[in-house]
């Protein structure tokens, strides 16, 4: 993908995808998937450290 940015101590990461099929789906565990573009335009907008809540 086009950026990552992993979550705490890497169980859970936000990361681009070129097979846009996959966004949304459960691929791989603890990966969240987005467009490249939309993670590319997340990853330039939000600092380090930002507060993010995981639900499930």
């Amino acid at each position: 993908g086009a950026r990552a940015m992993y979550l705490g101590s890497t169980l859970y990461r936000i990361h681009g995808s070129n097979e846009p099929e996959t966004i949304g789906q459960a691929v791989s565990s603890g990966c969240f998937r987005m467009t490249n573009d939309d993670v590319t335009d997340l990853y330039d907008r939000v600092p380090v450290g930002t507060t993010v809540i995981v639900k499930n």
